[in-house]
């Protein structure tokens, strides 16, 4: 490694307090100036064409891998302690409508789950960029599936309900708790059944 002093020109202008030019905090003004570091200024401006094209590289976009956009995960979803486990998210597409089903368990027992309002969000689009339907109901208890209802009407909303009822999977965020206050959230890919 090089040591050296800085110009006498350029220690004045830093005790002077004066203010650096664009030029002379140029890349050939530095190598003008030092003349010694020329071979190290020529690797550093290599080394950082090289990091701006793995980072360029790096952001563009892949089309053979897909992308997860929603930040979702695969169930079965549990919290932290002892959180409800959330085991199943179906969307069931019936001629009126989407109807959301849903399984979960407690650690502690269906007396924990049982009269406390969970919620499941059904995002109207693939991405979850747009805000989601929300539906809310108690289970009847672990481990037994329980209806919330239809999140899509048919007649109301048909062109999210034809894009749901093609897929095989959609994006959902669930909000479980149990009667200890124990939580469970997350985003997951409700299995759409027909």
């Amino acid at each position: 490694m090089h040591q050296f002093s800085l110009p006498i020109r350029w220690r004045t202008l830093i005790h002077s307090g004066a203010r650096w030019s664009r030029h002379a905090l140029s890349p050939a003004a530095l190598i003008a100036e030092f003349p010694i570091n020329r071979s190290v200024a020529m690797k550093a401006q290599l080394l950082c064409a090289a990091a701006i094209a793995v980072t360029v590289g790096s952001c563009s976009s892949n089309t053979s891998a897909p992308e997860n956009r929603c930040g979702d995960t695969a169930l079965p979803l549990a919290g932290f302690g002892a959180a409800p486990t959330i085991t199943s998210v179906l969307l069931e597409v019936q001629a009126g409508g989407i109807v959301v089903l849903a399984t979960a368990s407690d650690p502690q027992g269906s007396g924990n789950l049982v009269n406390v309002t969970q919620e499941i969000s059904v995002f109207r689009d693939a991405r979850c960029e747009s805000p989601p339907i929300t539906v809310k109901d108690d289970l009847a208890g672990s481990g037994i599936e329980e209806s919330f209802g239809t999140a899509v009407q048919a007649a109301a909303e048909p062109d999210l309900y034809s894009r749901i009822a093609s897929a095989s999977t959609w994006p959902v965020a669930v909000d479980f708790r149990d009667a200890d206050g124990n939580r469970t959230i997350g985003r997951v890919r409700a299995s759409v059944v027909k």
